[in-house]
């Protein structure tokens, strides 16, 4: 698989070979990757690769409770896993006893026969939860007595800690390829280093963040200088790293519109590929046409947010009102902003009126005060119909 992601970037985008002083680097790097910005994708055939959407990391200390039953070196062990993997990654930790004191790092363990479906065979198993790339809590479930105790725990441990990615062609104690693992590998130490250097922040798109990791791995392999330039280093990971997202991106449902929104970001703003204005329209609009409210507000925004001549507000007005037709709140408070000043859609006050209406409904600050300013300048009979086109609103389906 890889020879032919390595050949099909050579063909596509005429990269040549890594040079012999480069491997390890390009090894590091691709390893970063497949492990902290790439997970295998739920029901699709073996080996297929989703894009996470960039950076996922905490950024607040562990608060961590332990529940069930467990023997003392298997606590042992966890807690010795707990505290290498948070002085990687520069956390501190708080381990609350007793009863549920505001914990975000929650523990919990079940004997190796009774435990609940929520375990798979493989005897443990991580939940993870986080806002704009930021995580706000995990759970492990763990199995105890199960002969792949050190090897599960060390696994649910990087999950816990943002690193969602089973590359099993990497000696890493993700690889389910990988028996009688008792310790972290060096590949494992390098990506959560680097997922948490402060180079690296959360919610930072995928490209971005490889740029910043080549250059971090760059220099703690004294290949460049700190504060060196790195971007002649690692040119077919990098180039891989585009393949990968154009063909994601081909897709359908949330992975593909993750990955179209990287490119178009990336293309918009010369990270890593190119500046280059067709390629950025043309997989934002391929993220906005996926029908999902969610990322055609986002398409909508950047169209807004980028300077000539990408910014673009008839297609802003376009993505903004697809996806405040499905009921996207924000969506509705920045459709109504545009038809009340006439960029992207003629100027309608009326309608302007009744989405800020919509938007103060559903508490989008700054939408009420919008609206009754805008009132101002509307007649009794102007905004009775706003109201009544406010009220009948039914939210559509996707499109």
């Amino acid at each position: 698989m890889r020879i032919w992601m390595a050949l099909l970037a050579a063909l596509v985008l005429g990269v040549a070979p890594a040079r012999a002083d480069e491997a390890k680097l390009s090894a590091a790097l691709d390893a970063f990757e497949r492990m902290a910005l790439w997970r295998v994708a739920t029901g699709l055939p073996t080996g297929a690769l989703e894009s996470t959407g960039g950076v996922i990391r905490w950024q607040q200390p562990l608060r961590v409770r332990m529940a069930g039953r467990s023997s003392s070196s298997e606590r042992s062990f966890l807690l010795k896993v707990l505290n290498e993997a948070a002085e990687l990654a520069n956390l501190a930790i708080v381990v609350e006893n007793g009863a549920r004191s505001g914990e975000n790092f929650k523990i919990e363990f079940f004997p190796e026969y009774g435990a609940p479906p929520i375990i798979p065979d493989a005897g443990c198993l991580a939940r993870t939860w986080h806002i704009q790339g930021i995580m706000t809590r995990v759970e492990l479930y763990i199995r105890t007595g199960s002969r792949e105790y050190t090897r599960c725990i060390l696994r649910a441990m990087l999950h816990g800690f943002g690193i969602p990615g089973h590359p099993n062609d990497l000696d890493s104690v993700l690889s389910f390829t990988r028996h009688g693992i008792s310790r972290f590998t060096e590949a494992d130490v390098t990506t959560l280093g680097t997922l948490y250097h402060s180079s690296v922040w959360p919610g930072m798109p995928h490209l971005e963040a490889m740029v910043a990791a080549r250059k971090l791995l760059a220099e703690r392999m004294g290949l460049i200088p700190a504060g060196g330039d790195a971007s002649g280093l690692a040119r077919l990971t990098m180039d891989l790293s585009v393949v990968r997202l154009r063909a994601s991106a081909e897709e359908s449902g949330r992975p593909a519109a993750i990955a179209a929104i990287q490119l178009g970001i990336a293309y918009s703003r010369g990270n890593y590929v190119r500046t280059y204005r067709d390629e950025a329209n043309r997989y934002m609009r391929l993220a906005g046409d996926g029908g999902i409210p969610e990322f055609q507000y986002i398409v909508g925004s950047m169209f807004l947010e980028w300077v000539s001549p990408l910014r673009d507000d008839k297609a802003a007005a376009h993505y903004l009102e697809k996806a405040a037709l499905q009921n996207h709140a924000d969506a509705m408070f920045l459709l109504a902003r545009l038809l009340a000043s006439g960029r992207g859609r003629e100027f309608d006050p009326v309608a302007a009126y009744a989405w800020f209406s919509l938007a103060a409904e559903r508490k989008v600050r700054g939408a009420a005060t919008a609206r009754d300013n805008l009132s101002a300048n509307l007649s009794a009979a102007q905004i009775a119909e706003a109201k009544s086109r406010a009220e009948k609103f039914v939210p559509q389906p996707a499109r």
